[in-house]
C-alpha cells in the first residue's frame, strides 16, 4: 500500500506536475479502455501525462506515465517516477 493522493500532492508539484481537474477524454486517452477505479488523478508536465489510479482512499492500483503503465511497487518507486524526466 502507498499512501493516498493527498499525500503526494506537495512531491508532485515540487517535480513540475500541474493537475488537471476534469480533464475531456481526449486529453487523457489512455483512460478511456481502462477499468473504472475508484479515483483517478490526472496531471501535466510540458508534454507529459500522468494518471495515477486508485481502488480507495489509500491504495494506489496503476500509474501511467504518457499512456504506459508503469511498474510501482513502493513509495521510493512512485517518488522516483514522479521526478523523472522524459
Amino acid at each position: 500500500m502507498i499512501a493516498g493522493p493527498a499525500f503526494w500532492d506537495a512531491e508532485i508539484a515540487a517535480a513540475g506536475w500541474t493537475r488537471v481537474t476534469s480533464p475531456p477524454p481526449a486529453m487523457f486517452p489512455e483512460t478511456v479502455a481502462r477499468p473504472s477505479a475508484w479515483g483517478r488523478n490526472f496531471y501535466t508536465r510540458g508534454g507529459q501525462r500522468l494518471v495515477m489510479e486508485w481502488s480507495d482512499p489509500v491504495t494506489l492500483t496503476a500509474v501511467l506515465m504518457n499512456g504506459l503503465v508503469q511498474p510501482v511497487e513502493t513509495a521510493e518507486d512512485l517518488a522516483a517516477l514522479i521526478r523523472r524526466t522524459g
